[in-house]
């Protein structure tokens, strides 16, 4: 009996692309109906950009964002079943066009992604997708990323930041020097997006 589960790009060079998930156990995928309206909100600006998807999962953020034209795009994941799993799927997506640029790390987000993006020249889209705070052991998940994100901040521009998190949860209204520009919900799940004030 095949109990794989399976995901599609929904848009760009790799469209209809079908690429595989995990058990549903194990990490929580994005609904296409939201990856849909991220990207509808990205626009163009995913082009020639650098996306980072933290708490990667198989991939299914980022490896969007790599059909749509992103220059490059990292994936940071601490589970092995997972992270197997999306680097099947970066490979599968090579085999289609060797061109691209992907590189994902195994280990704690924490530690690795400060370092891992600190020389990245383009103009960076960074996206955490945290498991929900109700999980055991992740009670305090969001205020981590919080802190993540102001200390990448005290020395890395980043062009937006968005959370996929429990619609449950109130995000801050200011993280550093950014500030919630939109927010929309999808069931039990919502996407904020973060930007600087200090940009037009």
């Amino acid at each position: 009996m095949n109990n794989k589960r399976h995901f599609k790009i929904i848009a760009g060079k790799f469209k209809g692309v079908c690429l595989e998930l995990t058990s549903s156990e194990t990490t929580r995928s994005s609904k296409s109906i939201l990856r849909e309206s991220l990207f509808n909100v990205l626009g163009n600006n995913i082009i020639d950009n650098c996306f980072i998807e933290a708490f990667a999962g198989v991939g299914s953020i980022g490896l969007e964002a790599l059909s749509r034209g992103a220059k490059k795009v990292l994936f940071f994941e601490k589970n092995k079943e997972s992270f197997g799993i999306l680097s099947q799927n970066i490979a599968h997506l090579y085999s289609k066009n060797p061109t691209i640029l992907a590189n994902s790390f195994f280990g704690d987000t924490f530690e690795l992604l400060p370092k891992a993006i600190m020389d990245i020249k383009e103009k960076k889209i960074l996206y955490f997708d945290p498991p929900f705070n109700i999980r055991e052991n992740y009670t305090d998940i969001y205020e981590k990323c919080f802190s993540l994100l102001r200390f990448i901040l005290s020395s890395i521009d980043l062009f937006l930041v968005i959370f996929e998190h429990s619609s449950e949860y109130k995000l801050p209204e200011n993280i550093g020097h950014l500030s919630i520009i939109k927010q929309k919900k999808f069931g039990k799940s919502s996407l904020s997006y973060y930007a600087s004030s200090l940009k037009t």
